[in-house]
């Protein structure tokens, strides 16, 4: 079971697509999959300005400990419109700065 400042939401869109959303507190970032197998889209936020190695924990919801880029985070409010965005139209966000994850280039920190 996930800390109370930490969720691991999924939803589905009516074509095979997938939104996930990890939380911390006030922030989270996103993850836009078209079908599955799919590498997917993860959120970035270009206003960031703080350390460029500086990780966030989240708690994925098997209750597994994941660090992801703090450069990836993005205010609750902000994920929060993504997410009404997504779940009317199934479509990625077009507001949230994407990266193509297909290119492989992170792998999280595991199993803290």
């Amino acid at each position: 079971m996930s800390e109370p400042s930490h969720q691991h939401l999924w939803f589905d869109g009516p074509h095979g697509q997938m939104l996930s959303v990890l939380i911390n507190g006030d922030s989270g970032w996103l993850m836009y999959i078209r079908q599955p197998g799919d590498a997917g889209f993860s959120s970035r936020n270009p206003e960031y300005d703080g350390p460029a190695n500086a990780l966030i924990d989240y708690v994925i919801d098997n209750g597994q400990r994941d660090q992801y880029p703090a450069s990836w985070a993005l205010p609750v409010p902000l994920i929060m419109r993504a997410i009404e965005y997504f779940q009317s139209t199934g479509l990625r966000p077009p507001f949230i700065a994407w990266h193509d994850d297909s290119h492989g280039e992170w792998a999280p920190a595991t199993a803290l």
